[in-house]
């Protein structure tokens, strides 16, 4: 132990000289400390208040032990551990991991392990809890910040630009403050689902890790796994400590359930007898779902089975129907459809390594076959069509350009409107990309300035030169040139996509009101040069036209339009229903979901891989 100590404080004085003291921190600038403010109660509120007030593991208050397991990472000062010291080391009764946190030297950096369904996100959140709480009254204390790295897989990326992105996208703190905040290290990072990356991902992101630690030597983390899914890797991460949550004894779990109020007589018996439900105990997730689920069963009632698997999905439907019955009063759905529905949804979080849903974030990808995908490029060139032509259409009829019948104007429009649709390649879109900020900095428009928007730009120029040039002869050019040019600054807008919201389906609301804003500016302009040509009347029109018009043309309406189709597919194939919102609330008041911001995640991955695996047959 005396070694150990003598260990932890040469770190500690090493450390030391390398970070800056915080007594030498400039006070926060008003604008600072606002960020600040924000992301504690963006945390508090996603975090705090709706998932860890609301899991379950608040029902099992059991407390579980820790061990150190210093062979679990890799430490420059381990080459003069001895031997024995590598082993897993039971740390005191009592002890909490903000306990371990704080002993760790300046720079701290812990790694969370345990089983599947040990408690290991809960643990961290409590962490998250404790630490929020210190930084409500130390402003120079680092800001915690939750992430879950599963998302980290998707571009692979350095982790300094990862979360760079993911503060703008989950947090909404802007590209430049969110660089300051990292290259400052100003934030204490916990991230949770190291193991729910993309198996073939995982050694380079604890890679890209280890790499973020050696060049922000002070920075703070806490990282979290399934120890089994760790071990399995060849790399291991350079934290300074790593522990490991112990399972549930049998005298707990006999404590624990003595100590209910509910009848869950059955459920004792039989756990002293069946060793496949005491292994299973051993998970406070599990214990819990076992009391919620065989309440008042009889033990002769109980399911029997061998089979940890099997008995695990039998535990798992118990808990889903026994959800479903405990609100008669809201059946607004089938238990059928509802299963039917959560096991679609869970198959695609899976499928699209999700923790968290956001309905803006379905993309055509979800779509499950050829024919489906075929149907929605043609509706959203359809829809696209109708859009641009009966506008278009009516915008020139109705002006002083009425050399042509209402007819005739309308026909050309819904030709000139597929003409668009097709020269855009809408139906080619792979992605929905919500435009939820606007942002025309001079910052933004130099990082666009690239080969590929230079082209997309020449071609929505051209589409408004040829435009103008085929209406009308004198003012083809002037008119085509302006069009042009506002179609590229409309759709060349683009935004961001956020992993976390305050409403759901808030990212389509947003691009929708962009797309209005947008559309409002390009009718103004419109406007103005209408009725300087044909006079006010005139210039009306076709500025409230030319605001329905653009307002389609830009990103954010086609990112409006996509969604729309897509709902719109996927309702009629019976994967969702209409409205996605109130089912997902309804299935959150089940306690089958739980509600993170605007988005949805199931009670705990296991539930969400249950579902995934469900037979047709098991939907009824």
């Amino acid at each position: 132990m005396l070694r150990k100590a003598i260990i932890r404080q040469v770190v500690r004085s090493i450390n030391t000289i390398n970070i800056d003291d915080n007594s030498t921190k400039s006070p926060l600038t008003r604008q600072e400390y606002r960020i600040r403010q924000a992301l504690l109660t963006n945390v508090k509120n996603f975090w705090i208040k709706g998932v860890l007030e609301k899991s379950l593991f608040k029902q099992v208050l059991i407390e579980q032990g820790l061990e150190e397991r210093p062979d679990a990472v890799t430490n420059p000062w381990n080459e003069i551990r001895e031997i024995s010291e590598y082993s897993p080391q039971p740390l005191p009764e009592g002890t909490k991991v903000i306990d371990i946190f704080d002993q760790i030297s300046p720079g701290r950096t812990l790694l969370i392990l345990g089983e599947p369904g040990s408690g290991k996100t809960t643990t961290l959140l409590e962490l998250t809890r404790d630490l929020i709480a210190r930084a409500d009254q130390d402003v120079d204390s680092p800001i915690p910040v939750v992430l879950n790295l599963s998302s980290w897989a998707n571009k692979r990326q350095s982790i300094a630009d990862w979360l760079v992105e993911e503060l703008r996208t989950i947090y909404k703190v802007p590209k430049t403050i969110g660089q300051a905040l990292v290259t400052k290290q100003q934030l204490l990072l916990l991230l949770d689902g190291l193991d729910e990356v993309q198996a073939r991902y995982r050694e380079a992101c604890v890679t890209a890790l280890n790499n973020f630690l050696q060049q922000y030597n002070a920075a703070e983390i806490v990282v979290c796994s399934r120890i089994k899914d760790y071990q399995a890797l060849s790399n291991r991460l350079n934290f300074a400590s790593a522990v490991y949550l112990r399972l549930l004894t049998l005298e707990q779990i006999s404590h624990y359930l003595d100590s209910l109020r509910a009848n869950v007589t059955g459920l004792r018996a039989l756990i002293a007898e069946d060793t496949v439900l005491q292994k299973l105990a051993q998970s406070p997730l599990m214990l819990n779902i076992m009391t919620l689920a065989y309440q008042g069963v009889a033990v002769e009632d109980l399911p029997k089975t061998d089979l940890v698997e099997e008995r695990r999905k039998q535990l798992f439907s118990a808990y889903i129907e026994r959800m479903f019955k405990r609100r008669r009063t809201n059946q607004r759905y089938s238990k059928a459809q509802t299963k039917y529905w959560l096991t679609w949804l869970a198959k695609r979080m899976l499928q699209e390594q999700q923790t968290i849903f956001l309905i803006e974030r379905m993309q055509p990808t979800w779509l499950l076959n050829r024919t489906q995908r075929i149907v929605y490029s043609t509706l959203l060139i359809l829809v696209c069509e109708l859009i641009f032509g009966l506008t278009g259409g009516l915008m020139f009829s109705l002006t002083s350009w009425l050399m042509f019948s209402l007819t005739s104007w309308l026909i050309f429009g819904l030709t000139g409107g597929l003409f668009f649709s097709l020269l855009l390649g809408i139906g080619d879109r792979e992605k929905i990309k919500p435009v939820e900020i606007l942002d025309v900095s001079r910052i933004r428009l130099e990082n666009r300035l690239n080969l590929k928007q230079i082209i997309k730009g020449i071609r929505r120029l051209s589409v408004g030169l040829s435009v103008g040039v085929a209406l009308a002869p004198v003012f083809g050019l002037v008119f085509g040139l302006v069009f042009g040019l506002v179609f590229g600054l409309i759709g060349g807008l683009a935004g961001s996509n956020l992993d976390i919201k305050s409403a759901p389906n808030q990212g389509i609301f947003r691009s929708a009101i962009n797309a209005v804003n947008l559309g409002f500016l390009s009718g103004l302009i419109f406007g103005l040069i209408g009725g300087f040509i044909d006079g006010l009347s005139a210039g009306l029109i076709t500025g409230v036209i030319s605001t329905l018009l653009m307002s389609t043309l830009s990103n954010a309406g086609i990112a409006c339009i996509q969604h729309f189709v897509l709902r719109i597919i996927l309702f009629c194939s019976g994967y969702i229903p209409w409205n996605y919102a109130r089912f997902l609330d309804y299935a959150t008041d089940h306690i089958v979901l739980q509600k993170v911001g605007g988005g949805y995640m199931f009670v705990h991955r296991f539930l969400l891989e249950h579902f995934a695996i469900l037979e047709p047959w098991e939907l009824e």
